[in-house]
């Protein structure tokens, strides 16, 4: 069978000065450049073939003249020609044979049976080379019963070592990123409502693209404090700016936002604010009869 693989490259030997062989100068005698170029194109085509022989067919000479780009008859010519004519008078052989079943060429035959050789005798003596180097690697000891024991304890032990770091790394994660996302919760204490409206306009955040990081939420903390100390008061704030889609927090503009006991009266403020001015006012004036 032929070389196939890329190493070999489908090699066959080509000497140098084949063009001067006496049945090659016969051939290009006849037939020039043209017949010595079809000769060696069909060596090639016989090198990839198994066995290095060409079945022959009633499309043969056809497909080959294809192949060749040469007329198919002139093709014909030339190959009867190579196994009739073109002798070489000390070996008495021709430079291709037709044996009616196949095409071939002696010589191709000779060349690749010493190469074939060569390649048996080099796969043998690496096989051989491969069995001594396995035969003399030194084979693992046999453990002892207890020295198995100890080592099968011993990785328990290392593997339970790990499951439990593990679990402890999993467990100080766990309760950082709670902490960490947990700013809201802080803050409302145990006012359930205050929680739910603060994380309702989280969702609203993330709803309109604007997604809210720890310092952005501690932000909103500082700010809520300062327009209103009231829980009340503050929930409102925040369900305003959800209504609105507002990203951030302001004071109430909307009185239908106000809680119970806190609508302001004429004059824009509430009840308690009033109640503080008048008292303000009051302490002023007490305080002006007392320097008369």
């Amino acid at each position: 069978m032929p070389k196939t693989n890329e190493k070999d490259a489908y090699f066959f030997s080509h000497d140098c000065n084949a063009r001067n062989d006496p049945k090659i100068l016969a051939l290009r005698s006849v037939y020039g450049a043209e017949g010595y170029a079809v000769y060696f194109m069909l060596i090639e085509i016989l090198r990839e073939q198994p066995d290095y022989k060409l079945p022959i067919n009633k499309y043969t000479f056809n497909t080959l003249a294809m192949q060749m780009q040469v007329q198919a008859e002139k093709l014909q010519d030339i190959i009867n020609d190579c196994c009739t004519e073109f002798t070489d008078s000390e070996r008495n052989s021709t430079l291709l044979i037709n044996d009616g079943k196949s095409l071939y060429s002696p010589s191709l035959l000779r060349r690749m049976g010493k190469v074939n050789e060569v390649s048996d005798i080099r796969r043998a003596a690496a096989k051989k080379r491969w069995e001594n180097k396995v035969s003399e690697a030194p084979s693992a000891p046999v453990p002892a019963p207890a020295a198995t024991a100890n080592a099968e304890q011993m990785l328990s032990k290392e593997k339970e070592r790990k499951e439990k770091k593990n679990i402890c790394i999993d467990a100080n994660k766990e309760k950082s990123e709670k902490k960490k996302a947990d700013v809201f919760s802080e803050f409302a204490s145990d006012d359930a409502e205050l929680l739910s409206a603060l994380r309702d306009f989280e969702k609203m955040r993330n709803k309109i693209k604007k997604p809210m990081t720890d310092q952005a939420k501690k932000r909103l903390l500082t700010e809520l404090g300062k327009l209103s100390d009231n829980r009340e008061e503050q929930i409102a704030i925040l369900h305003q700016s959800e209504d609105h889609c507002w990203s951030g927090v302001f004071a109430l503009k909307d009185d239908a936002y106000r809680p119970a006991g806190r609508q302001p009266e004429r004059g824009g403020m509430t009840t308690a604010e009033k109640m503080d001015a008048l008292g303000a006012l009051h302490q002023a004036f007490a305080g002006e009869g007392g320097r008369r």
